[in-house]
């Protein structure tokens, strides 16, 4: 039998994975005890897991492991019920969130359901069956008949309102319009960008577009940006994989949004300072309510469409994150030979770092971290009609904007590499 290419265990027996499970497990908790640190509980006060690349490594061999035994134990036929099933599951969160649930239950406090389908403003029946569900996910805990609690995955929802809006935001606007995926790619097979996605099918407007004749829903959607950031760890690994220290000066933060990324740069390397660059005016504001004193003065923003020539001049680097993946290659060409005028005028040693998802060859990495690209991949064929690209789509992309740019160098090889691009003179 051929070795799987994707570092899953190569003997797939149920006992050989329940060995490999048990194994997995004790280097997971080797690895606590080693710094110090508590066991995972279902406790609310319960810490949050390490995001050190350690851990993750740990987890997700032993996640490829779980999973296998699961399906093997479970079987294809109740696989399939399971996974035809899970938008009914999802139901339950997206009335939590419409209705509040998650914040109206206060930490450290058990509230009765009679109590919360009151402050919620929804029947009681409804809302009961919908915390029944979600205590199946370990999400709420029963203390007594008709009374409930946080446990320490609800209780994440309650605290942090980025997680929340990231969590709210893609169980309405982006499951509804994954539901209607098929409807559009049958409308137009061979096509593929913002205006031929299912997102435009169900809402009737692009993404780009939505959020500025829905003004109300801008601002959780800037907040989602940043609690998807958070959920991934992808900003972490974004401060770790490149010697900021090495710069001095402006970084100009291309399509950056409410700038959360520059915010979170700027906490960490004093000697820098960020020009946060987006054509939406409200994703600017919201920003602007996000800074503290302690990097006010070294972020700015400035309105800016990235179609059009890059106007700052001087800049110690150009950095687009997750631009990319959100355009077709047409596109995303215009957005390239963009930038040049920017480069240009500034040092030649002056870095573009393309901070995106680089995809994998099929079987290439652990199969729970191809899976979570793919998930990404997906969302963007949704959402963007784009796509995640592999590093040689890139360079042929980068090469149709202009022959002299050249990828020099790729930090954090996986999810949310950075491209270190610059522009040969």
């Amino acid at each position: 039998m051929s070795k799987p290419l994707n570092g899953a265990a190569s003997d797939t027996s149920l006992l050989a994975l329940a060995e490999d499970v048990l194994k997995k497990t004790e280097e997971i908790v080797a690895y606590l005890r080693a710094n110090n640190l508590p066991e995972p509980t279902f406790s609310a006060d319960s810490p949050l897991t390490p995001e050190t690349a350690e851990y993750t490594a740990l987890y997700g061999g032993l996640t490829n492991s779980l999973e296998d035994l699961q399906r093997l134990a479970q079987g294809p036929r109740k696989l399939l019920q399971s996974v035809s099933l899970l938008g009914f599951e999802l139901t339950a969160f997206q009335i939590a969130l419409e209705f509040d649930f998650f914040t109206i239950v206060v930490p450290g406090r058990e509230i009765s359901v009679h109590e919360l389908a009151e402050k919620a403003g929804l029947d009681l029946d409804r809302t009961r069956r919908t915390v029944g569900m979600l205590m199946t996910h370990r999400f709420f805990q029963m203390t007594r008949p008709d009374w409930i609690s946080h446990t320490s995955h609800s209780i994440v929802l309650y605290q942090d309102v980025e997680i929340r809006s990231a969590v709210h935001f893609c169980l309405d606007e982006m499951l509804k319009a994954a539901a209607d995926s098929n409807v559009s790619l049958k409308s137009a097979p061979h096509e593929s960008d913002s205006e031929h996605c299912p997102f435009k099918t169900r809402h009737g407007l692009s993404i780009f577009k939505y959020y500025t004749h829905h003004p109300e829903l801008a601002g959780r959607f800037a907040r989602a940006m940043a609690g998807i950031t958070k959920m991934g760890r992808d900003a972490n690994q974004l401060k770790d994989c490149f010697p900021w220290d090495r710069l001095n000066g402006t970084v100009v933060d291309v399509g950056g949004g409410s700038g959360h990324v520059s915010m979170m740069l700027a906490e960490l390397f004093p000697r820098l300072s960020f020009v946060v660059q987006d054509e939406s005016a409200p994703m600017l504001a919201e920003g602007e309510t996000l800074l503290n004193d302690g990097i006010r003065d070294r972020i700015s923003f400035a309105r800016h469409n990235f179609f059009t020539p890059q106007p700052y001049r001087g800049a110690a680097a150009f950095l687009m994150r997750q631009i990319c993946h959100d355009w077709c290659d047409r596109d995303v060409v215009t957005i390239l030979k963009s930038i040049v005028p920017g480069l240009e005028g500034s040092d030649p040693n002056t870095p573009l770092l393309i901070n995106d998802n680089v995809m994998p060859q099929p079987g290439d990495w652990p199969r729970h971290a191809e899976r979570a690209v793919r998930d990404l991949d997906m969302i963007m064929m949704v959402s963007f009609g784009s796509k995640e690209r592999t590093k040689e789509e890139f360079e042929a992309l980068l090469k149709e904007a202009d022959s002299r740019y050249e990828i020099r160098n790729v930090h954090a090889a996986g999810p949310m590499s950075l491209l270190e691009v610059y522009l040969k003179r």
